[in-house]
């Protein structure tokens, strides 16, 4: 949420570094999906019998790439996609089968979730009435079917087929946006040898890479050479109508830019105010500091005081939401570095235990945490928007108890161990901890702002706790199949290159991009959380917001680290993306698509998917990385005005 962030994390690793910078690793490009064996005929699955009527069976050709000594190539695998009624209802069941010992692997097992899902909510079913099976021939892995396999769910369950003679490639994005995969060109020479006619590929990459030659191609031309008709796609829409020849229904509404309603923006002004008022607050502390301090962490002020100037001229021009988000920066930006300068102060002058001593007696973040999920707990909720407030809520808190635990374990970790560091690295690891409780101290704050400006709003009833949890179960297994995606195919990569542990290069990740300590302390949260609200009903609201962060998150991670191609610097931040008109396109679709959740959604809209939908509008026209941050911000919004609309019948 803040580049301020990205700032300490920097000034703490320069500290661990003795002064160098903290190199961050640039994953390798990935094609994907790529068959563990080499690039063989594979043969059809085993058939099964017609099925009943009462049960559906699709069957699409997957594109592969396989690349060795001899060079890339490119293959089909059939898919055999299967639903049924659930044997016992409201149990999500998806089932994997291979012909071939770990045909499969985890990226594949992340897209089938993905794809279920996403085809659910598209289509407006409860994917718990049903069973889903995966049935693939010959070895496969990855992420870049996502797309393709959405499509056949979607037509399993509307009973539609899908064209024989096309194929598909494509991650799939929570928006329903079609992201960019590796290993096209050959793709596409796979498929012509198995005697497809069309093949879409997502839109931007016309021009894409020859593995064998070296050089980028136009994957259009190489198509038209090989008998095949090469489309781009953006969204699952056209994907769908192109493969089936049916359109797929969506809503038809107005597709103005939604706005607050007057109450709701007030509340959201007077919300940024009370944080320009920390803000200052807190720099009134700063300027009293020692004067050494002042200019050693002079430019990370620097960055909180354009924030603020940045919420002062949002706050002129009438946009709320973005005042509010600048000014939650600036306030915590300079509460972050007045309690280092606290900590450094205290390390340098009376060591480790005067700093930890010090941190316990400050940091009643905890204490605040348990009293306003105590507030939550006791909210009178009583229509489809309060539960949405209420969703965004525990999204907040459950990322500060992640990151009140991993404060913990670093200063836990210093404690026992502090003589296997050096001075500088202990001193690092103590601002990081610091930043960490700053942070989280304010997370909880927005928990409680959420429900302040987003709650009361809305005409239709609360649905009973029991729908709420079978929503919040499938977003649920939405984010840890996307989180599983991402560790598969960027952490692992990084861990391997750099021959160490994945766990290692999980903390060196997160070290370097925020977004990723955000998801993880989501993921790390929750389960405090469960162990204290409990498992039953009652937790849905809680699991459902902890899910829909971390859902968004990841898939922003998917989308920088692979499917944009992004390249990034010393500090984490975005230089240069490979694959720009792919993101200008899958930012004009999600404004969108956004624009059209939340119009759809009438009078039941959630106060929280205005508050990501504005920040988006205005984030895409920064810089790389504020576009992919615009792209995150796009699908919360896209996410929470989606469950909305399925929750109050639109």
């Amino acid at each position: 949420r803040t580049k301020l962030l990205f700032l300490i994390l920097l000034l703490a690793f320069s500290l661990a570094c003795g002064g160098t910078k903290a190199i961050t690793p640039t994953p390798i490009a990935i094609a994907s999906p790529t068959p563990a064996g080499p690039a063989t005929p594979v043969p059809s699955p085993t058939p099964i019998p017609t099925p009943t009527p009462a049960e559906r069976a699709v069957e699409v050709d997957a594109l592969y790439v396989a690349r060795s000594t001899e060079g890339a190539t490119g293959g089909i695998a059939p898919v055999r996609i299967r639903i049924r009624p659930a044997a016992q209802a409201g149990e999500l069941r998806v089932g994997f089968y291979e012909e071939e010992v770990g045909g499969t692997g985890p990226q594949w097992h992340a897209s089938g979730w993905m794809a279920v899902v996403l085809a659910s909510m598209l289509d407006r079913v409860d994917p718990a009435d049903y069973e889903f099976s995966f049935g693939v021939g010959g070895r496969i892995d990855g992420p870049s079917a996502g797309a393709l396999m959405t499509v056949g769910v979607l037509a399993a369950l509307r009973g539609d087929k899908v064209r024989e003679d096309a194929a598909m490639t494509g991650i799939i994005n929570p928006d329903s946006t079609v992201g960019p995969v590796g290993g096209i060109v050959h793709k596409i020479e796979g498929a012509a040898k198995a005697g497809k006619k069309l093949v879409l590929i997502p839109v931007g990459q016309r021009y894409s890479y020859d593995y064998n030659k070296g050089e980028m191609v136009d994957v259009v031309d190489v198509g038209k050479k090989l008998g095949v008709e090469v489309r781009e796609v953006s969204n699952i829409f056209e994907a769908y109508e192109l493969l089936t020849g049916s359109p797929l229904p969506r809503p038809q509404v107005s597709t103005a830019s939604p706005q607050f309603p007057p109450k709701a923006f007030d509340r959201m002004r007077a919300k940024a105010r009370e944080w320009l008022s920390r803000y200052q607050e807190e720099h009134s502390k700063f300027n009293a500091l020692p004067a050494a301090y002042q200019q050693f962490l002079a430019d990370y002020v620097a960055e909180a005081e354009q924030s603020a100037s940045d919420a002062e001229d949002a706050l002129t021009q009438g946009m709320a939401a973005v005042a509010y988000h600048r000014a939650w920066n600036a306030a915590s930006g300079m509460e972050m570095v007045n309690l280092m300068a606290n900590v450094l102060d205290r390390y340098l002058n009376r060591g480790l235990e005067d700093v930890v001593d010090y941190l316990k007696s400050t940091m009643a973040v905890r204490s605040e945490r348990e009293a306003v999920v105590s507030l939550l707990q006791a909210e009178d909720v009583r229509t489809v928007s309060d539960v949405i407030a209420l969703f965004d809520a525990y999204s907040e808190i459950g990322i500060a108890e992640g990151l009140i635990l991993i404060a913990d374990g670093i200063v836990t970790d210093l404690v026992k161990n502090v003589g296997a560091y050096t001075q500088e690295q202990v001193l690092a690891r103590l601002m990081l901890a610091s930043a960490y409780y700053t942070l989280a101290g304010d997370y909880v704050q927005l928990a409680r702002d959420a429900t302040d400006v987003a709650m009361g709003f809305g005409v239709a009833p609360a649905p009973e706790m029991g729908k709420v949890m079978r929503v919040a179960e499938t977003m649920r297994r939405a984010a840890e199949a996307n989180i599983a995606l991402f560790e598969s195919l960027i952490v692992d990569n990084i861990a391997q290159n750099l021959g160490i542990h994945p766990d290692e290069a999980k903390i060196l990740l997160m070290d370097n991009d925020s977004y990723y300590l955000m998801a993880h302390a989501s993921n790390t949260g929750i389960r405090v959380l469960q162990q204290e609200i409990g498992t039953g009903p009652e937790s849905a609201p809680m699991v459902f917001g902890h899910s829909q962060s971390t859902y968004a998150l990841s898939s922003m991670l998917l989308a920088k680290y692979y499917s944009l191609d992004a390249q990034v610097d010393e500090e984490g931040n975005v230089v240069e993306l490979g694959r720009e008109k792919a993101l200008a396109e899958m930012l004009d679709f999600a404004d969108r698509r956004a624009r059209e959740l939340i119009n759809l959604c009438g009078e039941d809209v959630p106060i929280m998917a205005i508050f990501y939908y504005e920040n988006a509008r205005i984030s895409r026209q920064g810089d790389a990385d504020d576009q992919l941050s615009a792209l995150g911000y796009y699908w919360q919004a896209s996410i929470l005005a989606q469950v909305a609309a399925y929750m109050s019948g639109k």
